[in-house]
């Protein structure tokens, strides 16, 4: 065995460097000699962090240090306040270092250490001093989100944090970033054309040192607009709707819908602007009406109904309106004027005609009828004229009053035969009969009855009558029946003669 003392000093690697020959002299007598490995005792040299002192550092981020060794960096260590946070080797140090910060140390300064070892063990390293900002940045989007956008759509941000660098918008169906913006005012804009329904969107904000905020919902897209499915004219007292003519003051719906809320319906008439509903802002969604007031007139009116939606869309339809404040025409009324009628009741009918159509018939003092033809039994009342008052009412409630006189007459007229045989005369060849006939409202005629029979009439006084007695046989029962203009009817008493 050699022995031998190893002068020398203690090598920062644990080695020792040797101050005398006399070991190597030793080792020789051992065997043949052999070339010794140099020792590599250069640590690498850190230049860059990659960061700067005083430089604002977020969350997270990417850094790329820079260092050099003669002969090679196998292992990178990244502290944080003295801490060692991550270890790269393997390689991956070359693709640099990733540098994540606590949310605690916001507001504060922190030294970020890179430290880098060689394959012997060597190491050097490099501190850079840096100031902590781990707050997401701010802003409020324009128009929110859970609202109706459509077309090409301006979003704005405000509000937003001193520091914000960027925002942008993502679009989920597509995976694409649909619009961006770097600087003040903050707007940008989304060509949502060829789009309906549901769009789940993520707003991104990105501040100067990279800290990123997330603002994600829906958006309602809407490149439809509003439709009018109906316009709905008044409902008439009968339960009708009559289309297309209006009279009088006139309330007119529309059944508008559509995706978006609505903002407005106008109602123009002849191109003039006559009405605006507007949508309340309680959340109320009445039907849009137009009260028109015709003002009496009898024309052909163009209607136009336009509805916006909030998002500036429009739907319209247009109405060419009948305008009728007129009644209807009454063209005929029976019994004819100052006719004479009989009985408890009188039978009287009247027909018209109207472009809106006939509601109803109605007699005062009567009832009213609602099918042609329009026909009534009225109470006849007592002998003398009775006005029969018909009035006409169209479907939309227009009126024409007309009256019709007629002559009451229950009265029976009166007869008398004034010259003839009298009863149980025996008679032979031609007989003559004078009668005495009167009615207030005249005669209509006379008849002269044998045996039951009309033999004679006489419409003109004066009533005479010839009887041919061989005609009857044996025995003649004469009796003169006297019909007055109303129809009423009177008989004499029978008288019978004998040939």
């Amino acid at each position: 065995m050699i022995k031998g003392r190893i002068l020398g000093r203690h090598s920062r690697h644990g080695g020792y460097i040797m101050g005398s020959l006399h070991l190597l002299a030793a080792v020789s007598l051992l065997g043949p000699s052999v070339a010794a490995a140099p020792d590599d005792i250069t640590p690498p040299v850190v230049t860059s962090t990659g960061l700067s002192d005083g430089q604002s550092v977020g969350r997270g981020q990417r850094l790329h240090p820079i260092w050099t060794d003669d002969s090679g960096v196998t292992k990178v260590d990244l502290l944080l306040n003295g801490v060692v946070v991550r270890t790269y080797s393997d390689g991956k140090q070359n693709q640099g270092v990733y540098l994540t910060v606590p949310a605690k140390l916001h507001g504060t300064d922190a030294d970020v250490t890179v430290r880098a070892f060689d394959a012997a063990g060597n190491h050097g390293e490099a501190t850079s001093r840096v100031r902590v900002d781990t707050q997401n940045p701010l802003a409020t989007v324009s128009p929110p989100l859970e609202s109706f956008i459509g077309g090409v759509t301006t979003f704005t941000a405000t509000g937003v944090s001193s520091d914000l660098a960027r925002i942008s918008l993502w679009d989920y169906a597509t995976g694409r970033e649909v619009a961006s913006a770097t600087a003040a005012p903050w707007t940008m804009t989304w060509d949502t054309a060829g789009r309906d329904g549901g769009a789940w969107v993520q707003f991104q904000l990105t501040d100067k040192v990279g800290n990123v905020a997330l603002i994600s919902g829906f958006y309602a897209i809407d490149n439809t607009g509003p439709a009018i499915s109906r316009l709905e004219f008044p409902r008439q007292p009968d339960g009708s709707v009559v289309d297309g003519r209006i009279s009088g003051r006139s309330r007119l719906t529309a059944g508008v819908y559509g995706p978006s809320p609505l903002d407005r319906v106008e109602w123009w008439v002849d191109g003039t602007l006559r009405s605006t509903n507007r949508t309340p802002e309680d959340g109320s969604y009445p039907a849009p009406f137009f009260d028109w007031d015709t003002r009496g007139q009898n024309r052909t009116a163009v209607l136009q109904v336009r509805a916006y939606d909030t998002l500036g869309h429009r739907a319209t339809i247009t109405r060419r309106i009948a305008i009728d404040n007129t009644g209807p025409a009454i063209t005929a009324i029976t019994p004819g004027n100052r006719a004479l009628v009989r009985g408890g009741t009188i039978r009287t009918t009247v027909q018209g005609a109207d472009p809106s159509g006939i509601r109803e018939a109605y007699l005062l003092d009567a009832y009213t009828v609602t099918t042609p033809p329009y026909t009534i039994q009225a109470s006849a009342g007592k002998d003398g004229l009775r006005t029969l008052t018909w009035t006409l009412t169209d479907r939309l409630g227009n009126t024409t009053t007309a009256r019709r006189v007629v002559v009451v007459d229950n009265t029976k007229p009166k007869a008398k035969i004034t010259k003839a045989p009298a009863g149980g005369a025996k008679v032979k060849g031609t007989v003559k009969i004078a009668v005495s006939a009167t009615d207030r409202n005249g005669i209509n005629r006379v008849e002269l009855l044998i045996n039951g029979k009309v033999v004679a009439k006489d419409a003109k006084g004066p009533y005479t009558f010839s009887v041919k007695t061989k005609k009857y046989g044996k025995k003649i029962k004469v009796q003169i029946r006297v019909y007055d203009k109303a129809g009423n009817v009177t008989k004499t008493k029978t008288r019978t003669w004998r040939r």
